[in-house]
């Protein structure tokens, strides 16, 4: 069986990126950029006054100045300072030549154009050219998630345009034929389906956006059929829900053989999640995830996210934090790698992974709250209470 690890190197060795597209700025709010963005020039461009109030000389030893112009915010000077003479200026506006200061107006006192200070101070108030950003300095790196501090800096730098990733579009299809709608009372025998809802949700926090979603029976031929029926061209992913185990109805394996899939791994030794099966075509991309929902929130973090990635920006971004395991129970080791739900509890000395109780991988309830998934290394005997351990995050902080 691979390991975590290498089953996300196969994926970064096997997956296409997808190519990058420009969008406008209003279209381009969480996506990821695809490019790094450059000052086309010094930011700010010119010398300007940090404030309101009146441009002169700073080593201008005059006590009481002459009004010779005013520059509103958007204006050129039309002329320079010289000794004994000052501009009224305002926030925003060009400094006049000769001006190395600026005064601000609370302290002035003016009679007609002559104009006394009761303070003039140390402070140039002054924002100097180039003083944000020299021209040709990267400002937004490749790889960003545009929010909106950085929407806004992609305004002023007119990047109207910026070329980001796209949204990886996904077919999910939720296999089972105990399963029945959300809205539905289920018969006998029968569950509702929450796999679908958990797979839209996941896709929109991971960026990919789902193209088709549909719920068939344990038949082989309608399964084929759903996925065959689907435009090639609108879909970047399949992920099929159930059907990666070993059992008579278990035919996911199956059925992306007969679509001409070529199958990488078909499982990982990895808890819970180890019947995982990922396959290619060309340059479409495949996963069988077992059927269970804490097994979906596992693979999906694991192994999925890391497909996206690639597909969107030709890189996996896997990160891991550390922090004490609270609680007073140790979590008990497996043969398997394993990684349990937690919750993270903020404490005087710092964050703690308190593990959830979860019954089995099918167990919802047991995961209200889910923060992280803490690694249990595979082959050791348990993890105690006030051990460092380490953690995958499944919601932002």
């Amino acid at each position: 069986m691979l390991s975590i690890s290498e089953a996300r190197a196969l994926i970064a060795q096997t997956v296409h990126v997808l190519p990058p597209l420009r969008v406008p700025l209003a279209q381009a709010h969480g996506r990821t950029l695809r490019e790094s963005l450059t000052a086309d020039e010094d930011i700010p461009a010119f010398d300007r006054s940090a404030m309101d109030g009146y441009a002169i000389r700073a080593d201008d030893p005059a006590t009481e100045f002459r009004v010779v112009c005013e520059i509103p915010a958007g204006t050129v000077p039309t002329r320079a300072i010289g000794p004994g003479e000052c501009a009224r200026i305002f926030t925003g506006s060009p400094i006049p030549e000769g001006g190395t200061q600026v005064i601000v107006q609370e302290v002035a006192q003016r009679s007609g154009d002559a104009v006394t200070f009761s303070q003039r101070g140390k402070g140039i108030n002054i924002r100097s050219r180039g003083e944000d950003a020299r021209e040709g300095s990267v400002l937004i790196e490749r790889g960003t998630q545009l929010g909106a501090v950085e929407l806004s800096l992609c305004a002023q730098l007119g990047k109207c345009a910026p070329l980001i990733a796209p949204r990886p579009r996904i077919l999910h299809i939720a296999t089972g034929s105990e399963l029945v709608a959300p809205d539905e009372i289920p018969e006998a025998g029968k569950i509702r389906d929450s796999n679908s809802t958990l797979i839209a949700a996941l896709a929109a926090e991971a960026g990919a956006e789902i193209a088709h979603q549909f719920r068939v029976g344990d038949d082989p031929a309608q399964l084929v059929g759903a996925i065959s029926g689907t435009d090639i061209g609108s879909w970047d992913m399949l992920l099929l829900s159930g059907g990666a185990s070993v059992g008579d109805h278990d035919f996911g394996a199956r059925t992306l053989r007969e679509l001409g899939f070529s199958l990488h791994f078909t499982q990982l030794n990895l808890r819970p999640g180890k019947p995982l099966i990922f396959a290619t075509r060309g340059r479409h991309l495949a996963f069988v995830i077992p059927g269970n929902p804490l097994s979906h929130l596992v693979c999906w973090h694991l192994v999925i996210r890391a497909a996206l990635d690639m597909l969107a920006i030709g890189a996996i971004e896997f990160a891991l934090v550390e922090a004490p395991l609270g609680g007073d129970v140790a979590l008990k080791g497996n043969p398997r790698e394993t990684w349990w739900p937690a919750r993270i509890a903020w404490e005087n000395s710092g964050a703690k992974f308190l593990p959830l109780k979860w019954q089995s991988s099918g167990d919802l309830t047991g995961i209200i709250g889910l923060d992280a998934l803490i690694r249990v290394p595979a082959g050791i005997t348990a993890v105690q209470p006030g051990e460092t351990i380490s953690a995958r995050l499944v919601r932002a902080l």
